[in-house]
């Protein structure tokens, strides 16, 4: 089977579990280990490294209802679905349940007969494209390509002063109180207002950037979605791409010195450039994946922080170790648990039969803490080996473009936390609530207590 001619069921949502179709010979079924997990019971999602474990030992490919996908959970399984993007389409990343909702909620929606819901949604299906994320080799190789200059380490580099200026000015507000909700003062500004500085977007519109993200993401790995926040995503993807629009225009007839520019006038040798749906499409997952996996990150760093004052102090003395301190914390704690990939023929899977047109749900935060690769995996070592990369940022041809910029500003931000700010503790206002999701994990607030350096 050719690769850039997949079968029909590639990126189309089943009509519902196929679980009872496969046998029992063909899986073993997890739903009574991971129906607290996907179930998004809070304690399963804020600490769901024990449901991984039992299932690497127990049924490492297995067929979880609710999601109506195998989970795979090895790291050794889940690096061979990764690497053969041949075989396993990117079309449905976020899974088959969450593709069926939308269809449905589109076509509830739709019936309605609102005049105003028609133009809205004549306006979405402008980004409605296979963009990086959910396109297959080719495509996604030409998308890359195109892309790829805007987010080199080099680039980065260059972002390093930037990013060191706005979290000093963020550090600088409240320093003097002695306590902070560390996610909607730091965590999230943060990153927010570097990819919208990159993008060109004005100060002015930094409450509508955060508005968006935030509807974008409401039902990943969250499949509760009602009509009202179907509605409302659809709204703030119509006026994303509407505002975008206009400014891609723009920066077509005049460009100026930020990532927006150069995205809209990249070319390839032979003259080849992004279409402007590739482009709004693109401009979505920069959002999201720009300033939503970096809070997290953030987040969870500072609280461990603020849990071992033997560790901040030691990071304090020596800087060079933050770098490492990073990454541990993307492999113990992945702002992207995991993504969807489907079987485009009858493949098998860590021994198990997978079907074509089955999707996988491959579990980075399992396949982190893998015993068989990691040693003592639940153990943080700033100078852990990197001959085994973990999988925060995927494996192979997804790995994530943002990369670079999301390790620099983690780095750089930590960095200016620790000169700024002495005795991290917790507060007692934590009630330490994670979101409602399987897929990207988070909590909503974090309250830190500490002085400011003299």
């Amino acid at each position: 089977m050719s690769a850039t001619t997949p079968p029909p069921l590639v990126g189309e949502p089943t009509d519902g579990p196929l679980g009872a179709d496969f046998g029992q010979e063909t899986t073993l079924n997890c739903d009574a280990e991971a129906q607290r997990l996907f179930g998004l019971d809070p304690d399963a999602l804020a600490c769901p490294y024990p449901i991984f474990e039992k299932l690497r030992s127990d049924a490492p490919v297995a067929w979880v209802d609710a999601i109506e996908s195998f989970v795979v959970t090895r790291y050794e399984d889940v690096a061979h679905v990764l690497r053969h993007p041949e075989v396993f389409s990117s079309a449905l990343a976020t899974g088959p349940v969450l593709a069926r909702q939308m269809a449905e909620g589109l076509a509830q929606l739709a019936a309605g007969g609102d005049g105003e819901l028609d133009m809205i949604l004549s306006r979405v299906k402008r980004g409605r494209t296979p963009v990086l994320l959910s396109a297959d080799p080719p495509l996604h190789r030409r998308q890359r390509n195109l892309v790829n200059r805007a987010f080199t380490q080099r680039r980065v580099r260059e972002y390093e002063p930037m990013i060191t200026e706005l979290a000093r000015r963020l550090v600088a507000e409240f320093a003097d109180d002695g306590e902070v909700e560390f996610v909607s003062r730091f965590a999230v500004p943060l990153p927010l207002a570097v990819i919208a500085d990159r993008l060109g977007v004005p100060r002015k519109d930094m409450a509508d950037f955060k508005r968006w993200s935030d509807d974008f993401t409401v039902a990943i790995g969250n499949h509760h979605l009602g009509p009202d926040e179907l509605k409302g995503m659809l709204v703030s993807q119509a006026e994303f791409y509407e505002y975008f629009n206009a400014m891609v225009e723009a920066r077509r007839i005049s460009p100026t010195d930020d990532l927006l520019s150069e995205l809209a006038n990249a070319r390839l040798d032979d003259g080849d450039m992004l279409e402007l749906p590739e482009l709004l499409g693109m401009l979505n997952q920069f959002l999201v994946a720009g300033n939503e996996t970096t809070t997290k990150l953030l987040t969870f760093a500072a609280k461990r922080l603020a849990e071992d004052c033997e560790l901040a102090d030691r990071l304090r003395a020596k800087p060079d170790e933050i770098e490492g301190f990073v990454e541990e914390m993307l492999r113990l704690e992945p702002p992207v648990q995991g993504l969807y990939r489907q079987a485009v023929e009858d493949v098998t899977v860590g021994g198990v039969a997978v079907p074509q047109g089955a999707s996988l749900w491959l579990a980075y935060a399992s396949a982190n803490h893998d015993e068989a690769v990691f040693e003592q995996p639940e153990a943080l070592d700033v100078g852990r080996s990197s001959s085994q990369p973990h999988f925060a940022f995927g494996f192979g041809e997804h790995f994530c473009l943002g990369a670079a910029l999301a390790r620099t500003e983690a780095r750089v931000g930590l960095r200016v936390l620790l000169d700024g700010l002495r005795d991290f503790g917790l507060s007692e206002r934590n009630r330490f609530e994670h979101e409602s999701s399987y897929v990207l994990h988070g909590m909503r607030e974090l309250w830190l207590t500490f002085t400011a350096a003299s």
